[in-house]
């Protein structure tokens, strides 16, 4: 009886300390609502959309892991689930930062010599849990003009397969893909970790972190387009973007079956609109952006 009491007690105190940290997230998040003005729709002109858990119902490394390991446990999850898992009970508990967690979670794929020939089967696996009315509403926002970005602290280069993805199955493609970016073998092996998209702008451990705000704002001026955070929104699903959303004008997506993080930054109120995620959230979504239908 004693481990399971251990496992209880340590999941208890990780629980807390995570949500201390997003208590003093969340109030610097309040303070700098307060001193942001309102933006009417039509002055919109940048849309800032994150990945996991809001392009679509899932996370793109858990079901990398779930393929690379799929054997059950004793548990009754698969390989891949319990290391996963244990990613995010070390990121709670203050173990791994996120970055950190980047690093780590990535060598158990290298291990496994998960390749970008893989990247169809797992975006294979995340097609049944696209949302569909928020890719719509994307749709209809680039058609209106709108430049669109898809940050990701996952995998960029993921992130480019998925965009190609949406362009063949959706027809319109994100204007801008970042995200970290890893080293490949010749043949397309996932070596190790290159660059980072992070929560700050550092260096760890010789690999260069940029915030999405900082990778945003580069890949913009790059191209030539200027970014003004007065103009952007961001749709996201939990507070992994809480220090992005104490910048910009926020849009939550409320999900039915929300996990720990997502319950958190519903209640604790971390965006200026909470939609759920129903039929009504591509008019939702639309309402704000463009402004409402006359």
């Amino acid at each position: 009886m004693r481990i399971p009491r251990v496992r209880l007690l340590r999941s208890k105190l990780s629980s807390a300390m995570l949500l201390g940290k997003v208590l003093k997230n969340s109030l610097q998040f309040k303070l700098r609502r307060s001193a942001l003005p309102r933006f009417k729709g039509k002055e919109f002109d940048t849309i800032i959309v994150d990945m996991d858990g809001t392009l679509y119902r899932s996370d793109a490394n858990l079901e990398a892991l779930m393929l690379a390991y799929p054997e059950i446990s004793e548990a009754g999850k698969t390989n891949g689930e319990e290391i996963y898992d244990s990613i995010l009970s070390k990121i709670a508990s203050g173990e791994y930062s996120i970055e950190q967690a980047i690093v780590e979670g990535n060598k158990f794929l290298v291990a496994k010599k998960v390749s970008k020939s893989d990247f169809p089967k797992i975006i294979g696996r995340l097609d049944p849990v696209m949302r569909k009315n928020l890719i719509k509403a994307l749709k209809d926002l680039k058609q209106a003009g709108k430049t669109l970005v898809l940050a990701t602290l996952s995998s960029r280069e993921f992130g480019g397969a998925l965009n190609d993805f949406i362009h063949e199955k959706f027809g319109f493609r994100f204007d801008f893909v970042l995200g970290t970016e890893m080293q490949y073998s010749e043949s397309g092996e996932i070596l190790g970790v290159k660059s980072i998209v992070g929560t700050k702008d550092f260096d760890l451990g010789g690999i260069p972190v940029k915030s999405k705000l900082s990778a945003i704002k580069d890949a913009m001026a790059s191209a030539g387009k200027e970014f003004d955070v007065k103009k952007a929104v961001l749709i996201t699903d939990s507070y992994g973007d809480i220090d992005l959303a104490k910048m910009l004008v926020t849009i939550l997506i409320k999900p039915h079956n929300a996990t720990t993080a997502q319950k958190v930054s519903y209640r604790l109120r971390l965006a200026d609109y909470i939609l759920p995620d129903n039929r009504d959230l591509k008019q939702n979504l639309e309402s704000i952006i463009l402004g409402p239908e006359k």
